[in-house]
């Protein structure tokens, strides 16, 4: 229980830290004049609501007796359990109507925090494996190999689009999101394909991420591209 919570501990002190270093430089966020206070209290309150969402949608999944009571949600060190595709899922859109509302530019702010989640991503997955003694399935391995190569890929290629204005703020977020949803499907697909069933709820909630993510990314790069050329 304690090991959890520690590990949980230790990544979002990455995470801060990968924000200040991704922040505190940034053109956009100086030109705005936003505080790295302010990105932290963010930060802060972006990593309950991650932790909210992954166990909200982790009971969701697994609808079992014991989980279905205030305590049972809330005691996740006693009966574990967080669904890291539920938190990536809804913690961007939470942030972007938080964003909105106090006025923060979105897109950049989300690529912001994704690219900080990102960077703490493989050491998570890496802790979790040394706490579990190397004893963790082939869906977790399958992630835990993904999560780096995704790191190095979207750090060295598809960040530094961003940074140059190849791709508009926010289209990073969106094609993390969708990239990482169609590997957990995939996986999950190819590890069970006798017994794969797409009703579950957990697929279901997959295919509308991928979806919408890759809808919203068009949108977002193509049509507003092909509006304003018209």
């Amino acid at each position: 229980m304690y090991i959890l919570i520690l590990i949980q501990i230790i990544c979002f002190l990455i995470f801060l830290y990968n924000i200040y270093y991704f922040s505190h430089e940034d053109f956009v966020i100086t030109r705005k004049d936003i505080s790295m206070e302010k990105i932290f209290n963010i930060a802060f309150l972006g990593g309950f609501m991650f932790l909210f969402f992954s166990r909200f949608f982790y009971i969701l999944f697994n609808p079992l007796p014991h989980y279905l009571s205030l305590i049972g949600f809330i005691a996740y060190p006693y009966l574990p359990g967080l669904s890291l595709i539920g938190a990536m899922g809804l913690t961007p859109l939470f942030l972007s109507l938080y964003f909105r509302a106090k006025k923060l530019p979105i897109g950049k702010m989300l690529d912001l925090f994704s690219i900080s989640f990102l960077g703490v991503l493989p050491f998570g997955f890496l802790l979790i494996f040394i706490k579990q003694l190397g004893k963790t399935d082939l869906i977790f391995n399958v992630l835990f190999i993904s999560s780096f190569l995704l790191l190095i890929i979207f750090k060295k290629i598809i960040y530094k689009f961003a940074e140059s204005g190849e791709i508009k703020d926010g289209s990073f977020t969106l094609i993390l999101i969708s990239v990482f949803s169609l590997i957990y499907f995939l996986v999950k697909l190819f590890t069970n394909l006798e017994d794969f069933v797409f009703l579950q709820v957990e697929n279901i909630f997959l295919f509308i991420t991928i979806f919408s993510s890759i809808v919203l990314l068009i949108n977002h790069e193509i049509m507003d591209k092909f509006l304003d050329k018209k």
